[in-house]
């Protein structure tokens, strides 16, 4: 049933309320005394066709959001009704003697008053032609009994203050239509009082929401930069889990199904406590106001009873605004607990139940269809967020339903907001091939001594299809995007290169998704408290958490392949999109670039525009795509390839003759061996399950062998690097002599792959004392060694050294054992321990 501006019956029926009430009062402001519930869980918002949706209880109504009225009606009829000017369905926040009450109301501006209707909440069920009749006058007042009115927050939130009575009303509707009726407002003002009244307290339509928020972040000392408005809501938040809220709401523990209670109890629990607490005026919850960025969530809760008596041009707007930033990044959909819900009820329009970090917050829209409006905007923004993100991981039982019937479930619960549901994938027609499942599969095996999380340990264990739909339903952002390569590795991040992190990185037809371990945590986890774990809402759930960083292909500028294939960096645009995968292995470097170039060549990329006229250099000296020269190859995509070349290792070997004071035998040093390792720290007083592994690259040259700590990702530096990194590429820890070397164990019973290697700690022969003195300044300043006695008094210094692949480590044994053998003329000694 539409309530339009020709409905002629509907207008001369507000007349008529308004014109009766008038008769029974004085000619002040009038307010009629609600005995029953005054507060009502409907509210407006703008509809595509022009009119506005009640969403009252589980039924629908609409009406004209704002009426520009017809003419007056003939001289019989205006006799025994007043002129309407304009109306507006909106949502009310009224502060009368210290009282606060909500409701959903219907302003009417008339040629002499303001008239506020509210719809009672036991009406709300009916049909909707009853609602008129059910309007009850909730305030009336002459134009000159408004001390002021304007904007409490600009565009969103209008503000009127009535004297005597001290009634203060705040009204909540769209912007355009609480712009339109804030301009009518100040006509017929000016039309009243002999002069124009302006506000000092108030927004008087001379700033702009985005520039309230500026100065509000101003006022709490956060940065604003790169922030734009994209979207503002209205509505009720609920920061906690079931037994929390109900607590709050002063309920019965008696509702135990969590299924039954995400469907219809919170809701009902809310909004019964609202009526019950309008005679008391008293309210366990208030509106707020949500804002959605390109980076952060903004919640701003406003004091509805401090607000009258205070400036908000000034600091003291602390004490109105209370402004919390939450990273887009760590806010996502709860997976399980969304039901079917019934079309057209008011849990489908208006309920949405999201998890910010590790706690559950069910969010209310005030306004109707806002909860459909904030999931575009979210989804979009999320899809373009460049960050760490949390994603959810489902825990799938022995088959797959339950995430089928899931996602079923989302796509039905939001038929309206296509926009940001991802279609229905057949598996069948995406991978064809059952070898790339096969290959997948065997891919999807953790090493041992990386360190894991439960949710990581939980794709760890996917097979086949199941790791598929995994990627569709958890990670993929883009449509119809397929899996092409998985693999699990250390990667290290160019604003942290000294953190390691384990990571199951996936590649797709679209981008890179690197799954991390939990130890990657967000910049803001302070923010109320919404991840502290301790009190997690997500324990013992159907679902993991769990944090993805995402690197589109389009993004990608250039691979870095390390030494010896140990490594591989990857550059984007900017120095948070700096990944090093730390493979410590020939072949998974070997296989994951070439996925790499093959996906790459799937992009059609515009090529880069011939100049005009051709020089010299354009005319001979053009490189080609898919040409290598000077170690360097531009792939068709023109992402460029850059591998190590010839005075790389010069320079390594340059560094290694220096630091050693051997720059006379530079010609005859040969580095055999480059391989990325760990040293075990391992005592006899530490027991086994202590050890701990430290990062070490492990160089053999055709006379020592050294341990280096390297940087593995400020080098070469990028593009956009504009100063050098603190650290050099390479730092020596230890060198010692091939010929010092006693004996290799092999085995060791945490890292059956290690190798101990014992030298023989010969006096005046140790490679690290000049090192130590002229670096450090003080001989305790060098590396501790693990040193054991003989019995001649001689000492042993023992390495302890885990190289994860097998193929380093018997390559490494091989080298090894030729240059001790042409060193000292025998056979290395090798020992089996364990």
């Amino acid at each position: 049933m539409s309530y339009t501006a020709t409905n002629q019956d509907f207008i001369q029926h507000l007349s008529t309320l308004i014109a009766q009430a008038l008769q029974r009062s004085p000619p002040s402001s009038t307010e009629i005394e609600n005995k029953g519930s005054p507060v009502s869980d409907s509210s407006v918002t703008d509809n595509e066709d022009g009119y506005f949706e009640m969403g009252l209880g589980d039924r629908t109504f609409e009406f004209s959001a704002t009426s520009d009225i017809a003419p007056p009606a003939p001289d019989s009829t205006r006799a025994e009704s007043i002129d309407i000017v304009k109306v507006l369905w909106s949502f009310s926040i009224q502060v009368h003697k210290g009282g606060v009450r909500q409701f959903a109301s219907c302003l009417v501006l008339t040629d002499s008053v303001v008239a506020v209707f509210e719809i009672p909440h036991q009406d709300s069920k009916g049909n909707c032609q009853h609602i008129p009749a059910a309007l009850k006058l909730a305030l009336c007042f002459p134009y000159t009994d408004l001390t002021e009115f304007g904007f409490l927050m600009p565009e969103i939130c209008l503000t009127l203050k009535v004297r005597n009575n001290d009634n203060c009303l705040f009204v909540v509707s769209d912007s355009q239509n609480l712009q339109d009726f804030y301009s009518c407002l100040q006509t017929c003002c000016s039309q009243s009082c002999t002069s124009l009244f302006s506000s000092s307290t108030l927004y008087c339509g001379k700033a702009s929401l985005q520039e309230f928020v500026y100065q509000l972040m101003g006022f709490y000392h956060i940065s604003p930069d790169g922030m734009e408005i994209k979207g503002c809501f209205p509505t009720y938040l609920v920061y906690s889990n079931k037994t929390d809220v109900q607590k709050a709401l002063r309920l019965p523990e008696s509702v135990d199904d969590n299924r039954a209670w995400s469907d219809h109890a919170l809701c009902s629990a809310l909004y019964s406590t609202l009526y019950k607490s309008a005679e008391q005026n008293h309210y366990a919850f208030h509106p707020c106001w949500i804002f959605l960025t390109p980076q952060h969530l903004h919640i701003v809760k406003v004091d509805f009873n401090v607000m009258p008596a205070k400036c908000i041009d000034s600091e003291d707007a602390r004490n109105v605004f209370k402004l919390s930033r939450i990273p887009l990044s760590s806010v996502v959909l709860h997976p399980t607990n969304h039901p079917i819900q019934q079309k057209g009820s008011f849990s489908d329009g208006h309920v949405l139940e999201l998890l910010i970090g590790h706690k559950f917050v069910t969010a209310v829209f005030v306004l109707p269809h806002e909860k459909f409006h904030f999931l575009r905007i979210y989804s979009l923004l999320r899809t373009l967020l460049q960050d760490v993100k949390t994603i959810v991981i489902l825990k799938a039982s022995n088959s797959l339903e339950s995430v089928r019937n899931h996602l079923l479930d989302s796509k039905n619960r939001h038929s309206q907001t296509a926009g940001f549901c991802k279609p229905c994938l057949t598996l069948s027609s995406l991978y064809p091939s059952e070898f790339l499942m096969q290959k997948i599969t065997e891919d999807n095996q953790i090493p041992a001594y990386l360190p894991i999380s439960s949710s990581l340990q939980y794709v760890a264990g996917l097979k086949g299809n199941a790791i598929v739909e995994f990627f569709h339903n958890s990670v993929a952002e883009v449509e119809n995007e397929e899996l092409k390569h998985l693999m699990w590795s250390s990667v290290l991040f160019y604003k942290t290169p000294d953190t390691e992190v384990t990571a199951c990185v996936m590649l797709s037809t679209k981008a890179i998704y690197f799954l991390l371990d939990d130890s990657v945590t967000h910049t803001n986890e302070h923010q109320l408290d919404f991840w502290n774990q301790e009190n997690s809402d997500c324990e013992n759930s159907s679902f993991h958490l769990s944090c993805c960083f995402v690197l589109k292909l389009n993004d990608l500028q250039s691979v870095n392949v390390g030494l010896f294939d140990q490594y591989f960096r990857i550059t984007g645009h900017s120095a948070d999109h700096i990944v090093t995968c730390l493979t410590r292995d020939s072949y998974s470097t070997h296989a994951s670039i070439q996925h790499l170039m093959a996906v790459l060549s799937l992009l059609a990329r515009t090529p880069s525009p011939e100049p005009v006229d051709k020089d010299f250099y354009s005319e001979f000296g053009n490189k080609n795509t898919g040409k290598m020269e000077n170690y360097e190859l531009i792939h068709s995509s023109r992402v460029k390839f850059i591998y190590p070349n010839e005075e790389e290792i010069g320079d390594l070997a340059f560094l290694v003759a220096e630091k050693m004071y051997s720059l006379a035998n530079l010609q005859s040093l040969n580095i055999l061996l480059y391989v990325l390792a760990f040293q075990v720290n391992h005592t006899e007083e530490t027991a086994q399950a202590n050890s701990s592994l430290q990062p070490k690259t492990l160089i053999l040259t055709s006379s020592d062998l050294f341990l280096f700590n390297e940087d593995y990702i400020s080098y070469p530096l990028p593009e956009f690097a504009k100063e050098p990194p603190k650290k050099d590429k390479y730092q020596l820890t230890d060198g010692r002599r091939i010929r010092d070397l006693d004996r290799v164990l092999m085995g060791y019973q945490t890292y059956p792959q290690a190798l101990t290697f014992v030298f023989d700690d010969v006096q005046n022969q140790d490679l690290m004392q000049n090192l130590t003195l002229d670096h450090f300044g003080d001989t305790f300043s060098a590396p501790k060694l693990n040193a054991k006695h003989k019995g001649s008094g001689n000492r042993e210094i023992q390495w302890y050294i885990f190289i994860p692949s097998a193929e380093s480590r018997e390559k490494l044994i091989s080298l090894l054992a030729r240059q001790w053998e042409i060193l000292c003329g025998r056979e290395l000694p090798l020992e089996l321990t364990g």
